[in-house]
């Protein structure tokens, strides 16, 4: 069992080189934290009243190391999505006819040219197709697709005479369709819609995207709600279930709320604070969300397990922050080429070794000899000595504090380097 290291507990390891060693990361994430909190919103570091482990009792789904969380279905993109592999998200603009608070598209990459000028889908997919990559896998998002409903059509259309059994869904507010567009739609064998609702809209809104929901059924196979999980609308939430599960809707995303690292005084009138801590390994994330607030998880545990007590059929899944950064992780990591040090772990998909330190490293290197085992590395800079977690089983008649070390691999100029990001404990007894 790995231990995260905190200022709580870093004492408790006996060995000094290792503390040392240990120590500058905790600095950085320090400091880190308060380059976050300085963006408007403070941490709050209350205990959760509700954990992934009873929810899992309640005969909910875990994956992805407990990142997703699902009860009765899960659409097929939602699982590819672990991995990303053959996998594409596209959109046209990022113009959007809503004006969402929370919005983290402005955290994209280009996203004033593309609030102006539309980006071409359809090229970009083509030049892909024309490099040899291949995709199971295909979305449309936004900004809101359906401001330009024809070329979402047209989209979708080249999908299918292009690549005939990719799964294929579109994002939107949903509040632009009309029968015409879900009709060519299903001409072009959409696959799957994803309905946003906001919580802040009138019922009269929501009324009106119910009945387009119930219109979409007639046309798309799976009809999905995808919607952020706001702290404070657990009973408003509820009731949205209930009239999903009437409709007939497949399922709906409970995705961990965020701050975009803007707009930061929207979140505080609403009383709203950060999780913490921020990240389970702290990292730079392509994911454009931002930073998870507070509470959320909690609530899209509870609408877990009150789906799974009422009995509920449409399929409920918990998406969190965490979970949207695996994929990052995997197309990081997954085909660097690897010294015998190191491994690939396709649990979390980051690259791992294992360190000793100060006087254990003359235990490990003997007993490490012993076996006819070569893999290791002595620094002497910070008194350790690494070796592959696989030689681990050769110590296990040993006491010893092991550095279980976390890796990303990055590109420096023309060179491909590891770049550690985490160390965990782990303790031989």
């Amino acid at each position: 069992m790995y231990t995260t290291i905190t200022r709580e507990n870093i004492n408790e390891i006996p060995n000094s080189s290792f503390r040392s060693y240990v120590t500058r990361y905790l600095n950085i994430e320090d400091r880190t934290n308060r380059t976050i909190e300085s963006l408007g919103l403070p941490f709050n570091k209350e205990g959760s009243r509700i954990t992934k482990e009873e929810v899992i009792k309640e005969g909910v789904v875990s994956r992805n190391g407990k990142k997703s969380l699902y009860l009765n279905w899960i659409s097929t993109a939602c699982q590819a999505c672990r991995t990303g592999e053959k996998s594409l998200t596209s959109f046209i603009s990022f113009k959007c006819h809503k004006e969402c608070y929370f919005c983290f598209n402005p955290n994209q990459e280009n996203y004033s040219t593309f609030r102006i000028k539309d980006n071409d889908p359809i090229a970009d997919l083509n030049q892909r197709l024309q490099h040899g990559e291949k995709f199971d896998h295909i979305a449309l998002t936004g900004g809101e697709p359906l401001l330009h409903a024809k070329k979402v059509v047209e989209f979708f259309q080249f999908v299918e005479e292009k690549l005939k059994n990719t799964y294929t869904r579109l994002y939107t507010a949903g509040d632009l369709l009309t029968p015409e567009i879900l009709s060519s739609l299903k001409e072009a064998h959409l696959n799957e819609i994803r309905f946003s609702i906001k919580q802040e809209e009138t019922m009269e809104q929501m009324a009106q995207l119910f009945q387009l929901m119930q219109l979409a059924k007639e046309y798309i196979p799976f009809v999905v709600v995808e919607m952020p999980i706001i702290p404070g609308t657990l009973e408003q939430m509820k009731s949205i279930l209930h009239t999903l599960d009437e409709i007939g809707v497949n399922g709906i995303n409970l995705l961990e709320f965020c701050f975009p690292m803007s707009n930061a005084e929207a979140f505080e009138e609403r009383g709203f604070d950060l999780k913490f801590p921020p990240f389970e390994t702290y990292y730079n994330y392509w994911y454009a969300g931002g930073l998870a607030v507070h509470k959320s998880e909690v609530e899209c545990l509870e609408l877990l397990k009150y789906a799974s007590e009422q009995s509920l059929k449409l399929g409920v899944h918990y998406c969190s922050l965490e979970n949207k950064h695996t994929g990052q992780l995997y197309q990081q990591n997954k085909n660097v080429r690897l010294s015998k040090h190191y491994s690939f772990s396709d649990k979390d998909f980051f690259i791992k070794s294992a360190k000793v330190f100060g006087d254990d490293k003359s235990v490990v290197l003997k007993e490490l000899k012993k076996q006819g085992q070569t893999n290791f590395e002595l620094d002497e800079d910070h008194d350790s000595l690494q070796f592959p977690i696989t030689s681990m089983k050769y110590l296990k008649d040993t006491t010893l504090d092991i550095a279980i070390c976390s890796y990303v691999a990055e590109m420096r100029g023309n060179e491909e380097v590891l770049r550690e990001v985490k160390v965990e404990w782990t303790c031989l007894k």
